[in-house]
C-alpha cells in the first residue's frame, strides 16, 4: 500500500509530487499527460522567476526538475476510485490497480463549451478551444473570440498577429480581464469589442465555420456575424467526476470544497488546483496549492487523518 496517490500531472500535481519526494513518500503521480492546461498556454509572463515563457517551455521545466529529482509519472488514466475499510483502491484505463492510505486530486479543469448549435459539428473545423494550437491557421481572416477574461484577451492577443479581424465577444456588462491585457489587446485597431452580446448559432457549408448567429441583447436584435474561426473562451468545468464518485462535498459549479488544509469532506481525501473551489485559477495559485495539499497530507500521515466535517 503507497502513502499516496496523486491524481493529475499539471501544476499542482507536479508540485505536490516534487514535495513528496522532498519528504521522501511512497506515492504514485498517475497522469494522461503531463503539464494539463498549461501546455496549451501561450506566453506566460505572471509567474515568479519568469519575465516571459511560453507554456511548452514552462511545462519542460518542470519536467526537468521532476526528473532532477527522481521523480517518475506513470502515463496512464485513473478511471475508478473506491474507498476500503483502510484506504483506497484505483484502477486506471490500461487495467492496472493501486493502493493507497490517501489521494489527491489534482485533475484541473477543461474548457466549458458554449452548448449552441453548431458547435461540436465544425469542432475542429472553425470551432477552436486551444488558440496556442490554432491561431495561425486563421491568417487574414475574420475571428470571433467569445469570453471577456483573462483568457479571452490572451487569445486576441495571439490572434492579432494572423488574423485580419477579431470580434471580441463578452455577455456582461464589461469586460473582466487584467487592466494590462484590456489596455494592450483593445488599443488595437484590429479588435473590435462586443459587450452584451451573446452566441444562438454556429453556421457553415458542411465542411468548415462561416458564420455565427448572435445576439445583442442591449438592442434586442439577432443578426449574423461572417467569421471562419470561433475560439471559446468561456470559463472552465472542474474535473470533478471521480472525486464525486467517494461522496466529497462540491459547489454548484462542480468545484470540489476544500477546507485550508486542502481536505474534502471525506476522510482520506485531498484536492488541489483547477478542480477545486479555490478562487484564482491561475497557474501559480495551482503550484501553490498542490505544495500546500501535500505538506497537509504529510502532517496528517504522520499526525492522524481528518476531514473538515
Amino acid at each position: 500500500m503507497h502513502q499516496l496517490v496523486i491524481i493529475g500531472g499539471g501544476p499542482a500535481g507536479i508540485s505536490a509530487s516534487i514535495y513528496a519526494q522532498r519528504k521522501r513518500m511512497d506515492f504514485v503521480l498517475i497522469t494522461r499527460e503531463i503539464g494539463g492546461q498549461v501546455i496549451k498556454a501561450g506566453e506566460i509572463e505572471n509567474y515568479l522567476g519568469y519575465a516571459m515563457v511560453d507554456g511548452v517551455m514552462f511545462v519542460q521545466r518542470m519536467m526537468e526538475q521532476m526528473e532532477r529529482l527522481g521523480v517518475k509519472p506513470i502515463l496512464d488514466e485513473v478511471v475508478k476510485v473506491e474507498r476500503l475499510e483502510e484506504g483506497f483502491l484505483l484502477r486506471t484505463f490500461s487495467g492496472k490497480e493501486y493502493v493507497s492510505k490517501v489521494v489527491l486530486f489534482c485533475t484541473g479543469a477543461e474548457h466549458r463549451k458554449l452548448e449552441v448549435p453548431g458547435e461540436r459539428e465544425y469542432t475542429g473545423r472553425g470551432v477552436s478551444y486551444c488558440y496556442t494550437c490554432d491561431a495561425p491557421f486563421f491568417k487574414d481572416v475574420d475571428v470571433l473570440v467569445v469570453g471577456g477574461g483573462n483568457s479571452g484577451f490572451e487569445a486576441v492577443d495571439q490572434l492579432i498577429n494572423y488574423a485580419r479581424r477579431i470580434y471580441l465577444m463578452e455577455i456582461g456588462e464589461q469586460f473582466k480581464a487584467d487592466e494590462v491585457l484590456r489596455e494592450k489587446v483593445l488599443s488595437s485597431q484590429k479588435v473590435v469589442p462586443l459587450l452584451r452580446h451573446r452566441v444562438l448559432e454556429i453556421k457553415g457549408d458542411k465542411r468548415n465555420v462561416k458564420s455565427v448567429l448572435v445576439e445583442d441583447l442591449n438592442r434586442k436584435r439577432v443578426y449574423e456575424l461572417e467569421v471562419e474561426g470561433v475560439f471559446v473562451e468561456v470559463g472552465l468545468k472542474p474535473n470533478s467526476e471521480l472525486a464525486k464518485s467517494l461522496g466529497v462535498l462540491t459547489t454548484q459549479r462542480e468545484e470540489i470544497i476544500i477546507d485550508c488544509n486542502n481536505r474534502t469532506s471525506e476522510r482520506g481525501v485531498y484536492a488541489a488546483g483547477d478542480c477545486t473551489n479555490v478562487f484564482a485559477k491561475q497557474i501559480i495559485t495551482a503550484a501553490g496549492d498542490g505544495a500546500k495539499a501535500l505538506l497537509s497530507v504529510y502532517h496528517d500521515l504522520t499526525y492522524g487523518i481528518h476531514s473538515w466535517i
